[in-house]
């Protein structure tokens, strides 16, 4: 799909630090939200945060909040149940902006974060009644803003340079869990771990409710001819992938519908399919449409000597590709 993280680079360094303190609660302040984080390895960006940062804010009925976003996420308010596909255009906004006026009312920004610079202001109507609002990433399970709508008497209890303070200790601390968890992947690695049947396990991405890390572990497996490998996502709750083998089809959601069997000679096109855990899949409202349902495990039995590339047609931009090692 090659859509996922595109660019991600170029915007965390088009983004500043312009930030002020609020005024009177009279004039409306402008808030800063980030969107995601981004850690790098060897390859170069290789997954980080899938949250905002800071994850919650206290604002006045009038306020914006500027989301900047790292990598692909939405900016979405009262999610319709609509499946995954339906967030990608706007929804009572502009590609730059929306409004929320009422509680019931969805807003949702569409894909952004795909472009250098990429931002997007989400407004709270002067007349929004005060409580508690959230606002989600359609894309990502679990990435939530908490936006607290105070009365116009009410002080403010943070400036948006203390929120940004709060954000930076947030993406550090992600980003550190993001690092340790590549590196007890990578230690994993010479372990060679293998299921009941002696299937060698390939991990599709590693991550946490918070960070992923966009890899397969090992990136490099060798096996014999005859010998099945298992590939399992069951340990990045907040990522979807594919095991895509030979050629990636033109249209985006052709290349995340299941092809093949459960064989491989070297010149199948051949794809698990979209792999999600059981509440990603319920998060992204798949059902009824032809994609694989909860898939987190998938097996592939290969029949020839060689050296066979593969990759996750998601993310493979950012480099998530491996190759499996066929010997006599």
């Amino acid at each position: 799909m090659r859509r996922f993280m595109t660019s991600a680079v170029a915007a965390a360094l088009a983004i500043t630090a312009s930030f002020s303190s609020p005024s009177l609660a009279s004039t409306p302040n402008t808030w800063h939200v980030q969107g995601g984080s981004i850690a790098f390895d060897a390859s170069g960006p290789s997954g980080g945060g899938n949250r905002f940062y800071p994850s919650e804010v206290s604002i006045h009925a009038g306020d914006n909040i500027v989301f900047s976003p790292i990598g692909p996420h939405t900016v979405t308010f009262n999610r319709p149940p609509l499946p995954l596909f339906a967030l990608f255009a706007p929804i009572n906004a502009t590609p730059t902006a929306g409004t929320i006026s009422s509680p019931s009312v969805p807003v949702s920004s569409g894909f952004i974060g795909t472009a250098p610079g990429d931002t997007y202001t989400l407004t709270f109507a002067a007349t929004l009644s005060p409580g508690r609002y959230f606002v989600i990433c359609g894309l990502h399970l679990g990435m939530t803003e908490t936006i607290n709508v105070l009365p116009s008497s009410a002080a403010l209890p943070k400036t948006d340079a203390q929120y940004t303070a709060i954000a930076q200790r947030e993406i550090a601390r992600d980003l550190a869990t993001t690092a340790e968890i590549a590196s007890d992947g990578l230690e994993n690695d010479e372990d060679g771990g293998e299921d009941e049947d002696g299937a060698p396990t390939v991990f599709v991405g590693l991550g946490n409710h918070r960070v992923t890390n966009l890899r397969f572990f090992p990136q490099s497996i060798t096996v014999h001819v005859g010998q099945t490998v298992r590939f399992l996502k069951t340990k990045d709750p907040t990522e979807p992938h594919t095991v895509t083998f030979g050629a990636e089809p033109a249209d985006p959601i052709a290349q995340l519908m299941a092809r093949g069997g459960s064989t491989y000679s070297g010149t199948e096109d051949l794809s698990s399919g979209f792999m999600s855990t059981r509440a990603q899949f319920a998060f992204y409202h798949l059902a009824g449409l032809p994609l694989p349902v909860a898939l987190t495990r998938y097996r592939l039995t290969f029949t020839r000597v060689g050296d066979f590339q593969y990759f996750c047609a998601i993310h493979d931009e950012v480099g998530m590709r491996g190759i499996v090692h066929v010997v006599r």
